[in-house]
């Protein structure tokens, strides 16, 4: 716990080491979990945490994908009330286990399938998106082909594949957890 004194919101910060990089054969399977479980309007941890509960501003997951090395880290987020602490917590945990034990539903991954594809064609329609890409595809020494052929296995990923990615990869007891925030009204 980082004490923050006289900041009137708090924040969650949870980080999880993953052994693989965006060319790794889990990649999309991994990526699409992570869409379903916190990235964007219909994510799981939004539609609980945020939606029903109401106890965060904001609240989300990632992956953040190693270029090179099989050292990429998934990580997740919430600013909330501090007052609010143990429930966003316990909301938070719940989600994340009930995900690894229950998994996705097929619903939720053509969902997350057609926004993720939607996104990066998005991104390939825009300038500065595509001027980066030059930028790191120079640097890794990789070509825009790579792009095509990582939109094909997105959108060949099976409900099985994302779930047995998201169990194999997401443990709950492995997840490290942190908070910021001014706590004394809540002890």
């Amino acid at each position: 716990v980082l004490a923050t004194p006289d900041k009137q919101n708090a924040n969650l910060q949870v980080v999880l080491a993953l052994p693989l990089n965006d060319l790794h054969p889990d990649y999309p399977a991994l990526a699409l979990a992570n869409h379903i479980f916190g990235s964007g309007g219909s994510s799981r941890l939004w539609k609980r945490i945020r939606e029903t509960d109401g106890l965060s501003y904001d609240v989300r997951s990632g992956v953040q994908w190693s270029n090179d090395d099989l050292n990429s880290r998934w990580v997740s987020s919430a600013i909330f009330a501090p007052q609010n602490l143990p429930r966003v917590e316990a909301a938070w945990r719940e989600e994340l286990t009930r995900a690894v034990k229950d998994g996705f539903t097929q619903a939720e991954l053509d969902q997350a399938r057609n926004s993720l594809l939607n996104f990066r064609r998005l991104s390939r329609a825009q300038d500065n998106s595509v001027a980066a890409q030059a930028v790191g595809n120079l640097h890794l020494q990789r070509k825009f082909a790579l792009s095509q052929q990582t939109d094909d296995r997105l959108a060949a990923v099976t409900l099985a594949q994302v779930n047995a990615a998201w169990q194999k990869y997401v443990d709950p007891a492995r997840v490290v957890v942190g908070w910021a925030g001014d706590f004394k009204a809540v002890n």
